[in-house]
């Protein structure tokens, strides 16, 4: 039987996120399809499958991704979805429970780029989440030095908000490439 449950994860919680998807495996429930918020689930026999999330550069279909899933499809790692954002894919990664868990990001050089790319994607959405803020300023003191009745829009609130969350993260990341460059020089 199939199941969908409704979740919101942002896409800087993958780690959160794939402890959840974990979590419902170890319940009997084994991820077959994802979308932004919405998870489908089939029945499966208690912790049978374990569970990777990844986010990759470039569209689910492009070359590079497909060879990615194919050398994990050789090693008996197979998908179980994938969410599609501008320039980037999110991969849900299944695997049996018996097999040694694996981590996709095991050197420093990929722990860095992965956060890069984190950060880089954070900064194009906080940017943009500004420029909306600004527009949302600009039009409010235009309609009160016309003398209309005006009040400030709750999307412009929730842009800022938007923002310095995001701004956050972007920071939260940027101090994990720091500690992962100190681990690299440490180790060099």
């Amino acid at each position: 039987m199939r199941t969908t449950f409704h979740k919101l994860f942002w896409l800087w919680q993958l780690p959160k996120e794939e402890a959840w998807i974990n979590e419902m495996a170890e319940h009997g429930y084994g991820l077959v399809s994802a979308g932004r918020v919405t998870y489908e689930f089939e029945d499966i026999e208690d912790g049978k499958y374990r569970y990777k999330v990844l986010f990759l550069k470039g569209s689910f279909s492009s070359e590079k991704n497909r060879e990615f899933l194919k050398f994990m499809e050789e090693m008996d790692v197979h998908n179980a979805g994938h969410v599609s954002y501008p320039g980037h894919t999110v991969i849900y990664l299944r695997y049996d429970s018996s097999l040694e868990d694996f981590d996709v990001y095991s050197d420093l050089d990929s722990k860095i780029e992965y956060e890069r790319t984190m950060v880089n994607y954070l900064l194009f959405a906080t940017i943009l989440n500004l420029f909306a803020w600004v527009l949302n300023m600009i039009i409010f003191f235009t309609n009160c030095a016309r003398g209309y009745p005006s009040y400030i829009s709750l999307a412009c609130a929730l842009n800022l908000i938007l923002a310095v969350f995001l701004i956050v993260n972007i920071l939260k990341h940027t101090n994990r490439i720091k500690e992962y460059k100190t681990e690299r020089e440490i180790h060099e």
